[in-house]
């Protein structure tokens, strides 16, 4: 009885792809689970440094603030000590 070769390599391929399919498909699931932790990563990582700057801005602006307000604290005081002036002047008349 004489096999022909043809069928014994499609067997040999059909044990092949059963074998190989299943490895194949737990790689693949792996390798996509490594992509999506890499990807998580980045965007924790993005976030992390979104939030830095926000910190940065909000710490500028309060020192923004804080020159604007000592500012205006000296420049009501020039204007109130130039009104006790007035006052004085005109009390002394």
């Amino acid at each position: 009885m004489k096999v022909d070769t043809g069928i014994i390599g499609v067997v040999v391929i059909i044990g092949v792809l059963m074998v190989g399919c299943p490895t194949y498909s737990v790689w693949q699931q792996n390798k996509a689970g490594e992509a999506e932790l890499a990807r998580a990563e980045q965007n924790r990582q993005i976030a992390i440094q979104e939030a830095k700057a926000k910190e940065e801005s909000a710490k500028s602006l309060a020192n923004a603030e804080v020159i604007r307000a000592e500012g205006i604290a000296k420049a009501n005081k020039i204007i109130g000590d130039s009104l006790n002036n007035v006052s004085d002047q005109s009390n002394s008349v």
